[in-house]
């Protein structure tokens, strides 16, 4: 079981956050901190301070979700909460974020099976295929770009090592297990 703990009250915020309706989320997008030893607190004060999004800051951390390297999964905003994570798709994605740098070598196991049943979860909750499963690098317009009909990568969020196949084939695996997935509210 994958316990999920709620930090929504606890972590940093800028200003009262722009809220949508759930039924409007399409789209789950598993991204990386790129950054070494982040975890969620350092991560949401990046985002809440000036950064590379907004000279004001976010009003939130991005992400929905957060799972640290030895699988500790926290809650970070609501579902109804628009998460700055990926620019055009926001009003319509759900973020995930693993610690992790996104270097060569994949994130620990633990981690990226807590992340794969955090997916999981939130299709099954969501009515979403894993198909729906995206890494930020697959999103048309953040992830890539097409020019002269060409894509041009411009992230490699959630980290290359990561092939995002393999992880929908583990949230796949997961929502159809007996009893779904396993994660609970701590």
């Amino acid at each position: 079981m994958h316990w999920l703990h709620d930090i929504s009250q606890v972590l940093p915020t800028s200003r009262e956050p722009q809220r949508r309706d759930v039924a409007s989320i399409d789209t789950i997008v598993l991204h990386c901190t790129a950054m070494p030893g982040w975890n969620a607190w350092e991560t949401a004060r990046y985002h809440t301070g000036p950064n590379h999004i907004s000279d004001e800051g976010c009003p939130t951390i991005a992400y929905a979700y957060f799972v640290e390297p030895d699988g500790l999964l926290l809650e970070c905003i609501g579902k109804d909460v628009r998460g700055w994570h990926v620019g055009p798709w926001n009003d319509r994605a759900i973020g995930v974020c693993m610690a992790y740098e996104a270097g060569e070598e994949p994130p620990p196991r633990a981690q990226l099976e807590t992340a794969a049943e955090m997916c999981a979860a939130l299709a099954t909750e969501l009515g979403l295929p894993p198909d729906r499963v995206l890494g930020h690098r697959e999103l048309e317009g953040t992830g890539f770009v097409v020019e002269d009909g060409e894509e041009v990568r411009r992230k490699e969020c959630p980290g290359l090592a990561i092939d995002m196949d393999e992880f929908r084939g583990m949230v796949a695996s997961a929502m159809e297990r007996p009893g779904g997935p396993e994660v609970s509210e701590a």
